[in-house]
C-alpha cells in the first residue's frame, strides 16, 4: 500500500471536488479536470498525461466513459487523500488555500449583470 505523505505547509481544496470549478475542453479536444491545466506546464506533468490519454472526447461515446477510467478514478483519488507525491504543481498551486496574496479580481458580467468573480494569485509554480 503507498504511504500517502502530508503536506502540512499546504491547505488544499481542490476546486474540481467542492464544485467551485468545472472540467474544461481543450482546443484538441480533450477532457480535462479544469481550464487551469490547460496551458503547458499543466499538460506536461506526469499526472496530466495519464489523464489526456484516455480522455479525447471524440473516442468515446459518453463522458463517463472518461470519468470513471483508471486514470481519472486514481487522479480524484490523489486529490481527495492529499498524495502529494502524485498532484500536478499546477493543482497544488490553484487549489491551496490562501491568505491575502491575491493580486486581483476578475468580475464576470451578463448582459450588464454581475453573473461570478475569480480571484486571481501570484503564481508560484
Amino acid at each position: 500500500m503507498k504511504k500517502h505523505q502530508k503536506n502540512t505547509e499546504i491547505k488544499f481544496k481542490p476546486k474540481c471536488m467542492d464544485g467551485s470549478i468545472q472540467t474544461a475542453v481543450t482546443n484538441r479536444g480533450y477532457l480535462i479536470p479544469c481550464c487551469y491545466i490547460d496551458e503547458r506546464i499543466g499538460l506536461e506533468s506526469p499526472p496530466i498525461k495519464k489523464l489526456t490519454e484516455v480522455s479525447k472526447i471524440s473516442e468515446v461515446e459518453d463522458i463517463e466513459e472518461i470519468l470513471f477510467s483508471k486514470p481519472w478514478m486514481k487522479f480524484e483519488e490523489d486529490l481527495r487523500t492529499e498524495n502529494w507525491p502524485e498532484i500536478p504543481g499546477i493543482c497544488k498551486h490553484h487549489c491551496q488555500v490562501r491568505g491575502d496574496d491575491n493580486i486581483k479580481t476578475e468580475t464576470y458580467l451578463y448582459k450588464g449583470k454581475k453573473v461570478g468573480e475569480h480571484k486571481v494569485w501570484r503564481r508560484y509554480y
